[in-house]
């Protein structure tokens, strides 16, 4: 199936639920106050490339054995960001025009996950989790398990449990 749907000016709380699929999502510059997305097994693209008009409270995104990729967080214009995920490779990208503090949840089984933070973006980033590999690109402050970059405007604070797999913490 294809959709091709329309969404008008006001601001929505939009939910989406799929099973094993192949999607993408362009949700620029929509007026979203919620987004729920949940899916199955998938191969799922989600974009922000123009900004968010309302500030939206909570992004939640639950899925299984999957690929999801997230990209223009930073236009996303969101408060609240809660993604977990199961076996599977997931990409969060912080890109956009970043105008308040995000703070985001992020849990995975066994996975591999990259985290893309613009360069001079504040972001503070906690670990937890028995983790088998963490890669990081880009000047980051090392401190046990939290990674520091940026230091002005805006904060991404991320707090990420994962079972075991691959992290990428990508600055560009």
């Amino acid at each position: 199936n294809a959709w091709n749907l329309k969404i008008g000016s006001m601001p929505v709380a939009l939910s989406i639920s799929t099973g094993a699929n192949e999607g993408t999502f362009d949700l620029s510059g929509l007026s979203i106050k919620q987004l729920s997305i949940s899916d199955g097994a998938s191969k799922t693209t989600v974009t922000f490339n123009e900004p968010n008009p309302v500030e939206m409270e909570r992004l939640e995104y639950h899925t299984g054995a999957s690929e999801v990729n997230l990209i223009g967080l930073g236009n996303a214009n969101v408060k609240n960001i809660e993604f977990n995920g199961g076996a599977g490779s997931y990409e969060l990208d912080f890109s956009g025009a970043l105008l308040n503090d995000i703070n985001a949840r992020i849990g995975t089984g066994m996975s591999d996950l990259s985290i893309i933070i613009p360069s001079g973006t504040h972001a503070v980033i906690v670990i937890n989790g028995g983790l088998s590999n963490i890669n990081a690109t880009g000047t980051w402050t090392i401190n046990g398990s939290t990674y520091e970059s940026g230091s002005t405007g805006p904060t991404v604070r991320i707090s990420i449990d994962m079972a075991v797999g691959n992290l990428n913490l990508i600055q560009k």
